[in-house]
């Protein structure tokens, strides 16, 4: 059998042959010798990566539309096992310590194909040691979109400890169910955006402390007076100075004889209604209502049906 002896390519042709190997061909490559790993560290950054922690944990690497992905399993039947769909693969690894494992293998990825993690879905389990492990193991790395979730256990002293020490860059979702009836958090300034499935514990006072420039709170205890006077806190510029985007439920349309207890007029865009479903997704919505802030700064407020029910939007212009 003929050998090929990569190494002996002249460099662009190396380059060219390394580019269009997939992260499994190069991460095996890497490990043969330190002189592969230094070649494949040459690379231009292409991928990225995101990490699935559920009953089972996974790292995905991406590059546009196509992922390659290890899966971390407790069961030897299907290591080395290699399942694949149009877009998709998996290889599946076995391991007795599968958190500690899969960061080292983030570390060693991310050093060699400099991938940033750019998402993370953590669903607290019941378990909580294992839980304050693996925030632990995350709190070295700034995160691009964080989502966190339960398994419908009361996870309240997991979630905050998570929320208060992982570094969120643009967007964290919180998907937790099953609070205690005092339970209280405060939500970090760091994301860019924030999606809150259920927000009943953000009350008016937390309300104006926030900082965050989106912000998406749903099933909120939030009333419509309180809204109002969220709005016109804007208006005054006593909060939210940098704040881009608001969306909240509401009881229905005649919410809005409250809220618009204020100055403001029928906005005179006439491309409002494809700008609001261009920047809230899902969103139907008629007409819309301009506001302006002491400085000059305008909003656009505006009611409108959406797939969770009937919310208030605030997109400021």
């Amino acid at each position: 059998m003929t050998t090929f002896s990569l190494f002996h390519l002249p460099l662009v042709a190396l380059e060219h042959v390394l580019y269009i190997m997939n992260p499994y061909e190069l991460i095996n490559l890497s490990l043969t010798s330190t002189k592969s790993k230094r070649a494949v560290k040459r690379i231009k950054p292409k991928f990225s990566a995101s990490l699935e922690i559920h009953s089972d944990l996974s790292i995905s690497i991406s590059k546009t539309d196509e992922s390659w992905s290890y899966k971390w399993i407790s069961y030897k039947p299907r290591l080395g096992y290699i399942e694949a769909t149009s877009t998709e693969q998996y290889v599946y690894k076995f391991s007795k310590n599968p958190i500690e494992e899969m960061m080292k293998f983030y570390d060693y990825i991310r050093e060699v194909l400099k991938c940033q993690l750019d998402h993370v879905g953590f669903e607290l389990g019941s378990d909580s040691s294992k839980n304050k492990r693996i925030t632990d193991c995350l709190r070295s790395y700034p995160i691009t979109r964080l989502d966190i979730s339960n398994d419908d256990k009361e996870t309240d002293e997991d979630m905050k400890y998570a929320v208060s020490n992982i570094t969120v860059i643009d967007k964290m979702t919180l998907d937790i169910s099953n609070y205690k009836e005092d339970f209280q958090m405060e939500i970090p300034a760091t994301p860019y955006e924030i999606f809150i499935d259920e927000s009943s514990f953000i009350n008016f006072e937390q309300l104006l402390r926030l900082k965050n420039r989106r912000i998406f709170l749903y099933e909120s205890c939030v009333t419509e007076k309180e809204i109002n006077l969220f709005v016109k806190s804007w208006m005054a510029r006593e909060s939210h100075l940098e704040l881009e985007a608001f969306n909240i439920d509401v009881s229905g349309e005649e919410a809005m004889d409250v809220i618009m207890d204020l100055p403001h007029k029928k906005t005179a865009d006439p491309n409002v209604v494809e700008i609001f479903r261009e920047k809230f997704y899902g969103l139907r919505i008629e007409e819309g209502f301009d506001i302006e802030r002491s400085d000059g700064k305008l909003a656009t407020l505006g009611y409108g049906d959406h797939s969770d029910g009937p919310r208030f939007f605030m997109l400021i212009r």
